[in-house]
C-alpha cells in the first residue's frame, strides 16, 4: 500500500532558523490551519488545490506559493498522482535581518501572493532548498540566500497585511479572546467564556473573530495546541508530555492532528531539531 505521505524536514539556522520540508502527498489533505512563519511551497510533481481566506486556487508543477505568518490555508488533492513540493517556513524579520535591515513586524510587510510568478525567484528558491539539504559549500549557500531574499523584498512584499480593521472594540476584543484560548489550551471552553473574557456578545465575537483571524476560534484553539507541541517538542519534551501539556486527548491524537497540520509525524519534527 502506498503511504499517503513521504516528507523530510530540517533546520536550516544559517536561514534566520527556517524550517524546510521535502514531501510526497497521496490521497492527502490539510487541514485548515496557520503557521508562524512565512510559508513558501514550491510545488515540483502535481497539483494541489489550496483554499484560502477570500479565494481558492489550484498550485500546479513550477508554482512556488507564498502565504503570510497567521494565515489560514488547507489543501487536497485535484486527483490520485498527489503532488510533491519544497518548502519554506521562515521569519520575514529575520530575511530582513540577513538583509541588512532593521526589523519590524512581520505583519508590517506582506508577500505578494499566493502563486508568485517569477521564473528567477522560483529557481532561486529550489536552489537555495536543495543547497540546505545538501549541506554543500557554505559560502555557496550563503550567496544563494542573499539572491533569493533580495529578489523577494525587490520585487514580491507590500506594506500592510490587508486584513482590514474591525474596530478598536473588537480589535481589542479579538486580542482578548486569543489570549483567552491559547491559556486554556487544556480546557473545553464554551463560546460564552470566550465571549465574557472579551467583552463582546457572543455572536458579534464569533464573527469578529472569524473576520479577523480567517478562523473560528475552535479552530484557531487547535491550531495553538499544535504551536505549543511544536515549541515542547524543540526543546525536548516527551510526547507523551506534549500530549497533555498541549490539551490532546492522548499521543495517538497529537500525532494524528500534528499530521494534519505540518505533514509530518510529531517524531519526524523532533529529529529534525535533534539531528542538528
Amino acid at each position: 500500500m502506498t503511504k499517503k505521505f513521504q516528507a523530510k524536514i530540517w533546520r536550516a539556522d544559517d536561514l534566520g532558523s527556517a524550517e524546510l520540508l521535502r514531501g510526497r502527498f497521496i490521497d492527502y489533505s490539510y487541514d485548515i490551519h496557520t503557521h508562524d512563519k512565512a510559508c513558501f511551497a514550491l510545488i515540483v510533481r502535481g497539483a494541489i488545490h489550496i483554499k484560502m481566506r477570500g479565494s481558492e486556487f489550484v498550485a500546479r508543477a513550477g508554482d512556488l506559493y507564498a502565504i503570510d505568518a497567521e494565515e489560514p490555508h488547507a489543501g487536497w488533492p485535484i486527483d490520485g498522482d498527489g503532488w510533491c513540493l519544497r518548502t519554506l517556513y521562515v521569519e520575514l524579520d529575520q530575511l530582513r535581518m540577513m538583509r541588512g535591515e532593521e526589523t519590524s513586524s512581520d505583519k508590517d510587510t506582506a508577500l505578494s501572493g499566493p502563486i508568485i510568478r517569477d521564473a528567477q525567484l522560483t529557481s532561486l528558491f529550489q536552489k537555495v532548498h536543495r543547497s540546505s539539504e545538501g549541506q554543500g559549500a557554505d559560502l555557496k549557500r550563503d550567496e544563494m540566500y542573499s539572491r533569493f531574499i533580495e529578489r523577494l523584498f525587490e520585487r514580491h512584499t507590500r506594506s500592510g497585511n490587508g486584513g482590514g480593521n474591525p474596530g478598536l472594540k473588537e480589535d481589542r476584543a479579538i486580542r482578548l479572546a486569543r489570549d483567552f484560548l491559547e491559556r486554556h489550551l487544556t480546557d473545553r471552553v464554551r463560546l460564552t467564556d470566550i465571549a465574557s473574557a472579551a467583552g463582546l456578545p457572543p455572536f458579534r465575537l464569533f464573527r469578529a473573530f472569524e473576520r479577523a483571524t480567517g478562523m473560528s476560534p475552535h479552530t484557531y484553539q487547535r491550531q495553538a495546541r499544535i504551536r505549543l507541541a511544536t515549541r515542547l517538542i524543540r526543546i525536548g519534551h516527551s510526547l507523551a508530555e506534549i500530549a497533555v501539556a498541549a490539551g490532546f486527548a492522548d499521543q495517538a491524537h497529537l500525532t494524528r492532528s500534528f499530521q494534519r497540520s505540518l505533514g509530518v509525524t510529531p517524531g519526524a519534527y523532533r529529529t529534525a531539531f535533534q539531528s542538528r
